[in-house]
């Protein structure tokens, strides 16, 4: 049993509730064919259950402590490889070697949570699907359509590339430590018509810093002087919307027509 505090710098609370754990395993259906990818597995709540239903797991860690642990606890199953590192600075090409795309999923440190998932989406070839679990405002970012309070840089970006549904949401209580904050499940599955190349353009990103960061202002404002009347004309912006009304494809357009324009 791990009998260690969590650590709060590393924005650890771990899932304990049974049922909020059995959910999980409820969402993922995890078949004996199915390779894992466990990101945080920390104490291996999640890990013990997985272990005996998927043919392969691969369990990515930062905690020292915890590593040792699940080393330990799972040493001599051949299927299961613990791997000490930094998800951030991870390179997850190390995992095409093995039998790619994979299952993900993880109950995800809150305090790293958004650039883990922005990291993913270069490794979206990767991903057969995944299940995460994270700060509820995070979830409700992420799943945000047009015109929703959270709609966001965050859920575009993610959006240009998978499919993404809130599935459940997990009070404070189902943690240790827990948290002062809500949380809750979300899937992510990759498109078929994905928009990856949106991604891709110099500009794309620039565009959603810029109009997120002042969100209240109009896209006539935002950039004015910048964008002409008559431009705006020929993309089909209403530059009047502020732009938690404006959909990724005409950031996109705006991102083409801003070039290469330097201010």
């Amino acid at each position: 049993m791990y009998d260690k505090p969590a650590k709060k710098s590393l924005g650890q609370h771990f899932l304990h509730d049974a049922y909020f754990l059995n959910q999980m395993l409820h969402y993922l259906a995890p078949q004996q064919q199915d390779a894992f990818v466990e990101i945080g597995p920390g104490s291996g709540c999640l890990t013990d259950h997985l272990v005996s239903q998927v043919g392969c797991l691969t369990a990515i860690e930062l905690d020292r402590d915890c590593v040792a642990h699940l080393e330990q606890k799972y040493e001599g199953m051949k299927h299961v490889s613990v791997i000490e590192s930094d998800f951030l600075t991870f390179d997850c090409h190390q995992l095409a070697e093995r039998s790619a795309p994979f299952r993900w999923v993880g109950n995800l440190p809150y305090n790293v949570s958004v650039p883990i998932l922005l990291k993913l989406v270069d490794y979206a070839t990767l991903i057969q699907d995944a299940l995460f679990l994270v700060q509820k405002e995070v979830s409700q970012r992420c799943c945000a359509q047009v015109g929703e309070k959270h709609y966001g840089r965050l859920g575009i970006v993610l959006q240009c590339v998978f499919s993404v549904s809130q599935v459940c949401e997990v009070p404070p209580e189902a943690f240790s430590p827990p948290p002062k904050v809500d949380s809750a499940m979300f899937i992510l599955k990759p498109l078929e018509d994905s928009k990856a190349h949106y991604l891709q353009h110099p500009q794309f990103s620039k565009v959603l810093t810029r109009c997120f960061s002042h969100r209240r202002k109009t896209m006539r404002k935002i950039f004015q002087g910048v964008i002409s009347d008559d431009q705006w004309d020929a993309l089909g912006v209403d530059s009047q919307l502020r732009p938690e009304m404006i959909h990724r494809d005409l950031f996109y357009r705006i991102a083409c027509c801003l070039g290469d324009h330097k201010e």
